[in-house]
């Protein structure tokens, strides 16, 4: 996808929309996210994993919605598909939060930064009737943020992951709201294919087998029955 960005780019002026160009691009753009998915599969914590695969299928759905700007409702509703994304992962993150000083810290600074986005980008919301749709995404994915700061995992990866996340979603509503092109495009994929990747592989890496759930559920109560002496 980079590959196809950059050939795009080399044939257009600079600030040209390197959407669309391709017609293979939505497949494409969404592929990472679907082969995400496969891989969430094989994550042995049930719990975890029931909130993983739709948070990944969901992004593949907005991917493949944002790289199909000539339909006028592509923006909308990939934003709607992504909102639900950051949803599921705040079901797999919240059970595990931790609240140290240093990630509340964190948790602080990110508060303060997306507030100060939202008012930079609050001028310019109305022109496309998003004023409400973008705030309501930016606090879902805020609370993403924080939730994946807050979380007790063995490595910092979702955390940074997510970090790269809120990052990527700015630079497109940069682009959009305030700069009115897509020079950011390549950077923007490139933070969002590496959010994407962490997240995933934080859930999967450092983990100690005495944690994980069986890979199935069992009701010992429901299912054992004692032997009854008829005699």
């Amino acid at each position: 996808v980079v590959a196809g960005c950059g050939i795009a780019n080399s044939q257009s002026p600079p600030g040209t929309s390197l959407t669309g160009h391709w017609l293979l691009q939505p497949p494409f753009k969404a592929s990472m996210a679907l082969l995400l998915t496969v891989a969430a599969v094989g994550h042995p914590i049930i719990r975890e994993r029931r909130w993983l695969m739709p948070a990944l299928l969901l992004s593949a759905v907005g991917d493949w919605l944002l790289a199909i700007p000539w339909w006028t409702m592509s923006f909308g509703l990939g934003l709607a598909a992504f909102l639900l994304a950051h949803l599921c992962f705040l079901g797999a993150l919240v059970p595990l939060a931790r609240a140290t000083r240093p990630r509340l810290a964190a948790v602080v600074l990110l508060c303060l930064v997306s507030m100060s986005l939202l008012l930079w980008f609050w001028p310019h919301l109305g022109r496309d009737k998003l004023t409400i749709p973008v705030t309501l995404y930016m606090i879902v994915l805020t609370a993403m943020v924080c939730a994946a700061l807050l979380a007790d995992l063995p490595t910092i990866w979702t955390a940074v992951g997510a970090v790269c996340f809120a990052a990527s979603d700015a630079m497109i509503a940069i682009g959009r709201f305030i700069l009115y092109n897509d020079a950011l495009a390549v950077p923007i994929w490139w933070l969002y294919a590496a959010a994407q990747v962490l997240i995933t592989a934080g859930f999967f890496f450092g983990r100690e087998e005495p944690d994980y759930e069986l890979d199935y559920e069992y009701d010992y109560e429901g299912d054992y029955e004692p032997d009854v002496d008829e005699g």
